[in-house]
């Protein structure tokens, strides 16, 4: 081997040397450790993830559906999930099982402290009925709409070695104990899923995956009508199992949360209206006067910060004959409302086969939409039809208004 050759090669071996020492500053070898089986808990997981659809018989949908064992509405978060967490945060250190890869078989067992939050996320307002039989089972008030949020997680490594693919831990088994579901019951019904990413049917994580960066998760439940729900709004204790089995390893750690009870200081989003998104796309309608009604739309935008929502208001002339309005206007992403809309009528068509285009577009007012929660439109309106008989609305007014269902695939609750 050339002078140059054994330089450059004891070059390399001194900087993996100090790399390595460096990166294993942090890591814990633990002595005479031996890891716990994960196999049969992670079979368990991977049978309820698949949930029924591993039914004999079971017919398989053509389409696709909105979760409905969902433990927070649709419309409360996107991907990515936040990292920083907001509100009452509850913390603790975690011993978690590690991988070296520069000694994968020395035989000895590694673990990386983490900390691991749990914080809420609010999912809208908190305080306007929902008409009966809308509520999906993570609401937990009967027919008035109680304090609703997303209950996120995250696993956050040191600054030292986060975005280490050289030493990293791996994801622990989480599990929940709530009201009468206790830790350990042979039904699994402790078991809950966990994702990395929100509104998903049967995604989890596998246990022993690897977290080589800080990440975030949403708590979730199983596809599984026979494991029940948890009501993340209310106080649970979680537990996360490291699979490490030693007298000098704590195998489990536990992290008591408390009853989500929003105030305006803790959870300002819980008193606002919702951003409005393409949830809010449907049908609308006041209860006690059918017969009149909204269709609305939120419209993507080249742009990519802007939207455009559309409605259109099928109501009446003064003469009782129907009689329809069309709104637009722009919003910025994440805006809770849409102001002072131009209002339009339009005047001349034909119908089907006869149609010819509208001979004018005449304008009829403003329109100021928000929406309280997934089911509860507001919006205020003002305006005359001087140049037909058509509604007047006698100065500014205000209406809220309901949903009258879900859009397949994109329900909002």
């Amino acid at each position: 081997m050339s002078l140059l050759r054994i330089f450059l090669f004891a070059g390399a071996t001194l900087a993996t040397t100090i790399v390595s020492d460096a990166l294993a500053a942090d890591p814990v070898a633990v002595s005479g450790a031996t890891r716990v089986s994960f196999a049969s808990e992670q079979a368990a997981r991977t049978r309820l993830s698949a949930g029924q659809s591993v039914q004999a018989g079971a017919v398989q949908p053509k389409e696709l559906v909105a979760n409905s064992y969902r433990a927070y509405p649709a419309s409360c978060l996107s991907y990515p999930l936040p990292a920083a967490p907001s509100g009452p945060t509850f913390t603790n250190t975690v011993t978690l099982n590690a991988y070296n890869s520069f000694d994968p078989s020395s035989g000895k067992i590694y673990t990386e402290d983490v900390t691991i939050t749990i914080w809420r996320v609010a999912c809208g307002n908190t305080s306007v009925n929902i008409v009966s039989g809308s509520l999906p089972a993570y609401n937990p008030y009967g027919n008035v709409a109680g304090p609703v949020s997303v209950t996120l997680m995250r696993i956050q490594r040191s600054p030292g070695s986060d975005h280490s693919k050289i030493y990293y831990p791996t994801f622990p088994a989480v599990h929940i104990a709530q009201g009468s579901t206790t830790f350990d019951n042979p039904n699994d019904t402790d078991f809950v899923r966990v994702a990395s990413e929100p509104n998903t049917v049967v995604a989890d994580t596998q246990i022993y995956a690897p977290i080589i960066d800080s990440t975030t998760y949403v708590l979730e439940n199983y596809p599984v009508a026979t494991l029940g729900y948890f009501y993340f709004n209310n106080a649970f204790r979680v537990r996360f199992d490291n699979f490490i089995y030693a007298g000098v390893v704590t195998r489990q750690f536990f992290t008591d949360v408390a009853d989500y009870s929003p105030t305006s200081s803790d959870y300002p989003a819980a008193f606002q209206p919702l951003p409005i998104s393409g949830y809010m796309t449907g049908s609308w309608y006041d209860p006690a006067h059918g017969g009149e009604g909204i269709l609305s739309d939120v419209l993507e935008n080249s742009d990519g910060v802007t939207r455009t929502f559309v409605a259109t208001w099928y109501t009446y002339d003064q003469a009782g004959l129907p009689f329809w309005l069309i709104a637009q206007g722009n919003l910025n992403i994440g805006d809770t409302q849409v102001q002072n809309m131009t209002v339009q009528y339009l005047t001349g068509g034909g119908l089907g086969g006869t149609f010819t285009p509208p001979l004018a577009r005449p304008i009829w007012g403003t329109m100021t939409v928000q929406f309280i929660d997934c089911n509860t439109m507001m919006f205020s309106y003002s305006g005359s039809a001087a140049a037909v008989n058509g509604p007047v609305s006698n100065g500014n007014q205000t209406r809220t208004w309901t949903r009258i269902g879900n859009i397949n695939s994109l329900t909002c609750q």
